[in-house]
């Protein structure tokens, strides 16, 4: 089964997506954490990857390209710790419905497969999956939270995730469309957030409205074709940033001019 790693920070007591992944897929997942937080995770019953003292989700994804390209993985899964899965409650209608432990396994089988064609493999948030009815997979959309990729090409490409302070992610999938590589992004599972934008551990520890409003510019910089910074007001921002810097990306028009799509 493919590698999966879940970058985690301050978060011991709450691993989400370890205990939605399911059995099978925990036997092949290790957490990426600091080096304090190892022993109280193995405590747990969880593998664990010590990053030493990495820190930034930027430079922690990068940690985990580079560990696999090391270990010679050809595909790997980066999955955000506070995650849980849905899929189509039946083919003819936009419908979702809670997975069950047992049979997580397909989503991530048809991950690695897919993976086999396409660089960079992404799944759809919960929020407005209905708009994507009746399709299984679109090309050219954004990537969050569920990134399944092939390290090695992103070594090849010097496409590296800690270019950014944020948005990393983001930054990736517009590198990746520029030099022509179409993702896959699977619509009929999804996944959400359990938490709130900003929950305690994570990015929250250090992400700053002046931060946001570096990497909104920085990114727009990159990507002056398919990126425009903007400022906008959140009900759900965090914490001092009801009003902050952000982006639009004009996604599929990125995929087009990669002639991706």
């Amino acid at each position: 089964m493919i590698p999966i790693y879940i970058p985690t920070r301050g978060r011991i007591n709450k691993q989400t997506t370890w205990q939605s992944i399911g059995p099978e897929a925990r036997e092949h997942a290790v957490l990426v954490c600091p080096q304090e937080e190892v022993q109280a995770h193995i405590n747990n019953g969880r593998y664990c990857l010590n990053r030493g003292d990495i820190k930034g989700i930027n430079n922690v994804r990068q940690f985990i390209v580079d560990h696999a390209v090391e270990r010679g993985h050809d595909k790997v899964l980066i999955l955000d710790d506070d995650l849980v899965f849905g899929r189509r409650a039946m083919p003819d209608a936009p419908n979702l419905r809670k997975t069950t432990q047992e049979e997580m396994h397909e989503l991530w089988e048809r991950m690695d497969r897919m993976l086999n064609s396409y660089v960079h493999v992404g799944l759809s948030p919960r929020q407005m999956n209905d708009k994507h009815f009746p399709h299984l997979f679109k090309e050219g959309m954004r990537q969050n939270a569920v990134h399944g990729i092939q390290p090695k090409v992103l070594h090849k490409e010097n496409i590296r995730y800690d270019t950014m302070q944020l948005m990393e992610d983001y930054y990736v999938t517009l590198s990746l469309f520029s030099k022509g590589y179409p993702n896959y992004v699977i619509v009929d599972w999804t996944w959400d957030q359990r938490g709130a934008s900003g929950a305690a551990g994570g990015c929250s520890s250090y992400r700053n409205a002046e931060l946001q409003e570096q990497a909104s510019l920085a990114l727009a910089a990159a990507f002056p074709d398919h990126v425009k910074a903007v400022q906008k007001e959140t009900k759900t921002g965090w914490d001092g940033m009801k009003t902050r810097w952000d982006v639009r990306v004009q996604w599929r028009k990125a995929a087009k001019d990669g002639d991706c799509i």
